[in-house]
């Protein structure tokens, strides 16, 4: 073979997995499917947090639970209560943020609020008064990582894609010279 094909076979293949390796650090945030603490309003429960962190209420509109398929409005109906404290009973501050919303296959909820939970431990979210029955789930934040994911995978890609571009100049320049 050519002094210099090996080069740039070597940087097509880097530039084809430029491509290849932002799916790569995605595809598991897809496939992932993050512990859901669901649990059926009005009603209450009572999860085990492992880490500190910010942990999001969630108003899972369109889901599965229990065996039973839960199709409601997107709005969460006036005049609910809700709690959520420690395994002592202090109150969290709980702060409303509707702002994010998540769909995954059939399922889609939206966020309702958060807590901040300084300590792990078990928490116990309570939530009581509306018309009809729904389901809630009660889990940490993913977003930072989501966000790391797709940065990590871009940043991979654009150094696969710069390294694939030197290679294949490095080539043609060993075949000029070797053609000179």
């Amino acid at each position: 073979m050519k002094r210099g094909i090996k080069t740039i076979i070597t940087g097509v293949i880097f530039l084809v997995g430029a491509c290849v390796v932002p799916f790569l650090f995605i595809l598991p945030l897809l496939l992932h499917h993050q512990n859901e603490n669901q649990f059926k309003v009005p009603g209450a429960i009572e999860v085990v947090v492992d880490k500190p962190g910010r942990y999001y209420l969630w108003n899972d509109f369109q889901t599965v639970y229990n065996g039973k398929s839960f199709n409601r409005s997107e709005r969460i109906p006036g005049g609910l209560n809700i709690q959520i404290g420690d395994s002592e009973g202090h109150p969290f501050n709980f702060v409303g943020d509707t702002s994010i919303s998540s769909t995954n296959g059939s399922s889609a909820k939206n966020s309702i609020g958060y807590v901040d939970v300084a300590r792990p431990g078990k928490v116990t979210v309570r939530v009581s008064g509306g018309a009809e029955d729904r389901v809630f789930s009660f889990s940490k934040s993913g977003l930072l990582k989501i966000f790391l994911f797709i940065i990590g995978g871009f940043g991979a890609a654009v150094v696969f894609g710069l390294t694939g571009i030197f290679l294949i100049v490095w080539g043609i320049v060993k075949l000029a010279k070797k053609n000179s």
